[in-house]
């Protein structure tokens, strides 16, 4: 068959196409099958470490879409990239202590952060967004670089579902910056960035939601690669620890369910997880040579959750709560939480358009409570206090409080904002006051503090004194 000059139409015009281009184009065809293909592989490839695939993923995506300009001249590179939602920042960050519980000081770090929402059809869409970053530049002898991927997935649109799969950053509850019900995405809570939504990163997962109507969605969830919160712990010299994190296989699977609802009314949502504690326990495991040896590791628990938030005028009011069954279900073992039921209820006021305050109540209750400063091994005792410590387990009945106040001026620009937490029984708090001020559209600026007091050894926030820090970040989006 002849397809030297075949006609095609484009809009209203009809154009002619030599067999030269059709060859071309049946090329390009087939030589994009092929990088999807590779691309999925990439995608789920565990063969190397995470930050060689997030360099791997970025570069991947970049070829895609340099492949497709050609099929655009008359674009630039940057514009093209903009129409697949590409957006990117650098970050310049001083902080005058890092958050490993230690006494170092002063810390200077870079960071540069893309994010592209590549769409290769109505129906499938992805989301990729790469970090890369260095803490500590004034060190060059030390290897602090490095660079991870926050999110890679594809996205299936169907007709009343969508089906995620891929590493993809998960935020459930409703309460403010305390969720007992938000058990899916682990955070680093060691990062030197100045922001609470930089310390998320993804987990590798498969996310189905159908839609029953705009406002009310189911959601299920499955993942056999779980990974832990990055917590501050630190130990003296003579304790050894040893990190024992579960496996990837189906045995460690994780699952949870959620029904989610969004209305001009109110919204709420119901939820059920089964799968791993994202905070590690600590394990006493003897003495070896004069050293303690310790045993870092995650437990399974199983949550039962709801949540609600409603609004009158100005007002807002917002609870979540959390029924927490655990692998300790007598309260035996030390070294595995109790079961806890634990729930957030606060409200906030908004003032004169831009001044927002809000305040929580958090209480905490825990099931077959065992206090730990009786054990008689004092070895032990002094783990299993700092255990618990982190845990939140020192005592049985626990009450907090935690207050937000913002307060936006000059068209929003300025941006001042005050966090706290105070935790009554032990009388330890922490509070973080922030600047924010925008330059211009790509410029911004940030200064603020985070400053943890109480008792050294058995308070949570007294725990983390060492970590109390000023910090300013010069940022440029783009």
């Amino acid at each position: 068959m002849d397809i030297s000059h075949r006609e095609i139409w484009r809009g209203n015009k009809k154009y002619k196409i030599s067999g030269t281009q059709i060859t071309r184009i049946l090329r390009m065809a087939q030589i994009r099958a092929k990088r999807l293909k590779d691309f999925i592989s990439l995608l789920f490839s565990y063969s190397c470490n995470s930050s060689i695939r997030a360099i791997r993923v970025l570069v991947f995506i970049l070829l895609v879409f340099l492949s497709q300009i050609s099929f655009a001249e008359e674009k630039s590179l940057y514009t093209k990239l903009q129409e697949h939602g590409f957006t990117g920042f650098l970050r310049g960050d001083y902080f005058s202590s890092d958050k490993a519980s230690n006494d170092k000081t002063d810390f200077l770090g870079i960071t540069a952060q893309l994010k592209i929402l590549p769409r290769f059809s109505d129906k499938i869409e992805s989301r990729f967004e790469v970090r890369a970053y260095n803490f500590d530049i004034l060190h060059y002898n030390n290897d602090n670089s490095v660079s991870e991927l926050l999110e890679g997935l594809a996205i299936f649109r169907f007709e009343n579902s969508d089906l995620s799969a891929g590493k993809q950053i998960i935020t459930w509850g409703r309460a403010d910056g305390v969720n007992p019900t938000d058990n899916l995405s682990p955070k680093n809570y060691t990062l030197l960035l100045p922001e609470e939504s930089d310390r998320k990163t993804g987990v590798t997962s498969l996310k189905y939601d159908y839609y029953f109507s705009p406002e009310l969605t189911a959601t299920l969830f499955f993942s056999p690669f779980f990974e832990p919160n990055k917590v501050p712990f630190a130990f003296p010299s003579f304790i050894q620890p040893t990190e024992k994190k579960p496996a990837y296989n189906i045995e460690n699977s994780e699952v949870a369910f959620r029904l989610n609802m969004i209305s001009s009314d109110l919204d709420w949502s119901i939820s059920y997880f089964n799968g791993f504690d994202l905070t590690p326990e600590v394990r006493y495991l003897g003495t070896d040579g004069g050293k303690r040896l310790i045993e870092i590791t995650n437990h399974r628990i199983q949550v039962f959750g709801a949540d609600f938030a409603k609004n009158y005028g100005r007002y807002g009011f917002r609870g979540e709560a959390a029924y927490i069954l655990t692998e300790d279900m007598d309260g035996i073992y030390p070294y595995i939480k109790n079961p806890n039921l634990y729930y957030v209820i606060g409200g906030d006021r908004t003032f004169i358009e831009t001044l927002n305050i809000n305040l929580q109540f958090i209480g905490r209750y825990i099931f077959k409570y065992s206090d730990v400063e009786k054990i008689q091994n004092q070895a032990e005792r002094s783990i299993y206090i700092k255990n618990a410590t982190f845990s939140g387990e020192l005592d049985e009945v626990q009450y907090s409080m935690s207050g937000r106040v913002d307060y936006k001026l000059f068209n929003e620009t300025l941006d001042m904002e005050v966090f706290g937490v105070w935790n009554f029984n032990r009388n330890d708090y922490f509070i973080r006051p922030i600047v924010r001020y925008a330059f211009t559209d790509s410029w911004k600026g940030t200064i603020g503090g985070e400053y943890y007091e109480g008792d050294e050894n058995r308070t949570f926030f007294g725990v983390l004194k060492k970590n109390n820090t000023i910090f300013v970040e010069l940022k440029y989006g783009f």
